[in-house]
């Protein structure tokens, strides 16, 4: 015996037996992201409206496939029998949903666990967010790495010691999910008004479109409103938590933390308008107010703020400014502002999956369609603008399988769509839709970057068009900018 080979194991089994604990372990936990699974009837609504089609009727036969595949599955405590890293996480299965069954919060609640990122939360620990060489991999092709140098040398986006330590000392000590009870429905959100100051949210994305953010401020100021920002402010959460890198508590605390270093650096403002250039960030912080609304959810997650001597007092007193929200609110002034009229070029819009799961519709809003068109550049209608990019998560996947140009059939699609009506570049109001969209061959700027353009900006010194993968200088110049 002792001379004997033993087996190879069998790779899947194990697989798969690590899985079955996993549901088993959500399950029981009472995963916050799992609380309604049993309310689906597998009525077939999310179907359309799934941009990876994991749930496409004609691939796959019959209504409500991805539904009934995954709840199914839960309801006999048995993972779902579909692919989960093809769901890009955008949650339209959530927003349309008429019981508000999360399938998209539910695979992210199974795939963090399958396929976690460690490497995403070691920069958590270590940098207190995703710092530049996160996103390194996306740069060693066909000469773009001495982009990414120029971006690290000239925005290396330190972080306050302090800062690291806090988030350090969180994390370390983690909450079960399961101790959060979901926010049930929550009273309608206060209408945004004008603000005289913003604090003004520095991404993790910027880095790859420091333009956004120089343009972002720019306009800030020509409009008149003050921002603020904070040195001690953090990563949100948001971009790891989807990339499979920082659970649902983790999201929650950090995004929370952020909440009492705005508090501070506001002081006994009442109302504070939170804005920045991404709508994950966004989507975070609209979610975490919610669940802390609660006085339990709150009382949790004071209590852990306390190991770094902070506190949420007032949810109530914050409001997210999406730019697609604020902005819209200064349109004649905007139109004062501009100095150089794009006309003649021709663009498509496209709003972001996260920015529509935050306001619960997958309606197509106006205000990034009015942005654009207030620079005179003339929009044209096509399905992209309504449909997913293609998402940040299928990107890293490719890149880390060595396949970063075999387009997923989604990517395909919106680039053909992009094609088809001969448009000069794609504009959107999200630094992840911008990467993909760069990654993929496509000329695009976000609504910051072409505001910035309008009102006379230097492309190179604030919008930073070199920085982009996918030159804008045929679409540019042809209009007299380059």
């Amino acid at each position: 015996m002792l001379g004997r080979a033993l087996p190879e194991p069998d790779q899947g089994m194990i697989r798969d037996a690590i899985t079955e604990g996993v549901i088993h372990r959500l399950l029981h936990e009472e995963e916050p992201r799992f609380h309604n699974f049993r309310l689906c009837n597998a009525c077939g609504s999310c179907t359309p409206y799934c941009p990876a089609q994991i749930n496409d009727p004609e691939t796959y036969g019959g209504r409500g496939y991805l539904a009934r595949k995954v709840t199914a599955a839960l309801q006999a405590g048995r993972r779902p029998d579909i692919n989960l890293s093809d769901c890009v996480q955008c949650y339209s299965c959530e927003t349309v949903c008429p019981r508000s069954v999360s399938i998209g919060g539910i695979i992210n609640a199974v795939y963090e666990t399958e396929h976690l990122q460690p490497i995403f939360r070691r920069m958590l620990l270590d940098r207190g967010g995703l710092p530049p060489y996160a996103f390194l991999p996306l740069y060693t092709g066909r000469s773009r790495f001495g982009k990414f140098v120029a971006k690290a040398v000239q925005h290396p986006y330190p972080m306050d010691d302090r800062a690291v330590d806090e988030v350090r000392r969180l994390l370390l000590h983690p909450i079960k999910a399961s101790v959060f009870s979901p926010p049930g429905h929550p009273a309608p959100r206060r209408p945004l008004t004008r603000p005289d100051r913003v604090f003004h949210l520095k991404s993790c994305c910027a880095f790859n479109y420091p333009g956004a953010d120089l343009s972002q401020k720019k306009i800030l100021t020509a409009l008149g409103i003050r921002y603020e920002t904070s040195g001690l402010q953090t990563c949100c959460g948001g971009a790891p938590h989807y990339m499979g890198g920082a659970g649902f508590a983790d999201r929650l605390l950090l995004t929370a933390r952020n909440l009492s270093v705005i508090q501070n650096a506001f002081g006994q403002d009442d109302s504070i308008a939170i804005t920045g250039i991404c709508p994950t960030c966004s989507d975070s912080y609209a979610a975490a107010l919610e669940l802390l609304a609660g006085n339990a959810n709150r009382a949790v997650v004071n209590e852990a703020l306390g190991r770094i001597g902070r506190e949420v007092s007032d949810p109530g007193m914050f409001r997210v400014a999406n730019i697609l929200d604020l902005y819209p609110l200064y349109l004649d002034e905007l139109r004062r502002l501009v100095e150089t009229r794009l006309s003649g070029l021709r663009v498509g819009v496209h709003v972001s999956c996260h920015y529509r799961k935050m306001n619960g519709t997958l309606a197509v809003p106006p205000g990034l369609q009015d942005l654009t068109e207030v620079t005179g550049a003339r929009v044209i209608r096509s399905g992209m603008e309504s449909y997913c990019c293609g998402g940040v998560k299928n990107l890293f996947d490719r890149h880390q399988r060595s396949h970063p140009q075999k387009l997923p059939p989604l990517n395909r699609l919106v680039r053909q769509d992009f094609i088809q009506h001969r448009l000069d570049m794609m504009v959107v109001d999200c630094p992840g839709c911008e990467l993909v969209y760069d990654h993929m061959e496509v000329p695009v700027v976000h609504i910051t970057e072409l505001l910035a353009l309008a009102m006379g900006a230097d492309p190179y010194e604030t919008v930073r068009v070199q920085g982009h993968m996918t030159s804008l200088t045929p679409a540019l110049s042809r209009i007299g900018l380059l």
